[in-house]
């Protein structure tokens, strides 16, 4: 709210937007292709692996882009990721949801890698918020 209100005329993907989305879009690719591989090599169910891995890594980049973890201003959206991984987590362990998805149970150590997945993509987005709020202090003190 501190910050003047945008051109009209920019794009919604403007002032660097699209290049963020790129560079958190290329480390949740990388992050969840890595576990599959990892667990496919492992001779693990890789599939299963790989989508668990998928969803964390993007719930972990919609709660790392909060500038505050802890806020009253959207209380909910911690409720929605809690929901969100319930339900990833019931797509595999649950045999009627197993059946529909064709997922495979996980272990307590793929399930792991999955969750450290999902720690890359909260870590890459708090360092992508870090560094977008350099650049602004950075472009206030500049002068015009």
């Amino acid at each position: 709210m501190n910050r003047p209100p945008r051109p009209p005329q920019e794009h919604v993907l403007g002032a660097g937007l699209w290049q963020r989305v790129v560079r958190l879009g290329v480390l949740v690719t990388v992050a969840s292709l890595a576990a599959g591989l990892w667990a496919r090599e492992a001779g693990r169910p890789w599939q299963s692996v790989l989508f668990l891995s998928l969803l964390a890594a993007q719930l972990g980049v919609v709660t790392g882009l909060r500038d505050r973890l802890r806020t009253r201003e959207n209380p909910f959206l911690p409720v929605a990721v809690a929901a969100s991984a319930a339900l990833g987590l019931a797509a595999v362990h649950v045999p009627l949801l197993r059946t529909y998805l064709a997922t495979v149970p996980l272990d307590g150590t793929e399930t792991a890698v999955a969750a450290a997945v999902g720690l890359v993509g909260f870590a890459g987005a708090r360092a992508e918020s870090a560094s977008r709020r350099r650049s602004a202090r950075a472009a206030a003190r500049t002068p015009t």
